[in-house]
């Protein structure tokens, strides 16, 4: 991997926030690298112990970016005593500005749940693998404005999902690829997640996030599965990221050109990206 040696961690110690990472220091393909401490990515923030809360403060977030499905938000609310300033985007601001988005957000949250009912564990990871690309329409919109956070400066900035891992691993994707960054640092940047896998199945098991009174918690009753069926939600597999980077290659040869069709986002925003974000 091509990673520019910094004393940074990559990981950050947030407690009661899983997955909490710096995306800076990763080299691109004109010898740049991204800076460290201005875009992060990250599991839910809905329950960070007061520790937690006080690590967040001294990150002085500027802009957070809730990529959870509306439902997800409600149940499991961000917890904003760290964060009382920050701007907040989140997907359901954005998802009625696109027709087609509804939809696509719905079958991204009903598949693997079905595939989970068939109780064959090859189903659960292929709907898994197969979801990936659909990301790239379903949250189009947050994650233009995402973008566009970016580029006017509104950093730091956290993006996140429930587990950072797939409508997030999909964000970092699409950013690292703009700033030009290498798919093998994209995938490694997406494996990351496996280191705390385990962790984050036990989290679930014992609740997920907050409860809330008169829902019905579905990462609760993920512990009903048995763990071997459900592995495929938890796993940060290699073939999920790569199917989504060969989605791209063979729909739109580039990120670059995928952010241009579908995002609007074109080569001038590009180059503010990079001038933002980009070190050397």
């Amino acid at each position: 991997m091509n990673q520019a040696v910094s004393p940074n961690p990559r990981f950050l110690e947030i407690d009661g926030v899983v997955n909490f990472r710096d995306l800076g220091g990763y080299a691109t393909q004109d010898k740049r690298s991204v800076r460290w401490g201005l875009i992060y990515r990250a599991g839910q923030l809905d329950r960070p112990s007061a520790h937690g809360t006080n690590s967040l403060k001294a990150l002085n977030i500027a802009t957070v970016v809730d990529l959870r499905f509306s439902e997800e938000t409600e149940r499991y609310p961000t917890d904003w005593q760290a964060m009382p300033d920050a701007r907040r985007l989140a997907w359901q601001q954005f998802y009625l500005q696109e027709g087609n988005q509804v939809g696509a957000a719905k079958t991204i949250t009903l598949s693997w749940q079905d595939a989970l009912e068939t109780g064959d564990v090859h189903a659960v990871r292929d709907a898994m693998r197969d979801n990936y690309p659909t990301k790239l329409y379903s949250h189009k919109g947050v994650y233009r404005a995402m973008l566009d956070s970016l580029i006017e400066g509104n950093v730091p900035l956290v993006f996140h999902c429930a587990a950072g891992k797939d409508r997030t691993g999909v964000g970092a994707a699409i950013i690292l690829a703009l700033l030009g960054v290498s798919y093998d640092d994209i995938i490694e940047d997406y494996l990351l997640t496996q280191q705390v896998t385990e962790n984050l199945y036990e989290r679930f098991r014992a609740g997920g996030a907050t409860s809330h009174e008169g829902h019905s918690d579905f990462q609760q009753r993920l512990a009903n599965y048995p763990q071997a069926l459900v592995a495929p939600v938890f796993d940060a597999d290699p073939s999920y990221i790569t199917t989504l980077l060969d989605y791209v290659d063979n729909k739109y040869q580039t990120f670059a050109h995928y952010a241009e069709q579908v995002l609007d986002f074109g080569t001038p925003q590009v180059e503010q990206l990079k001038a933002k974000l980009l070190v050397g």
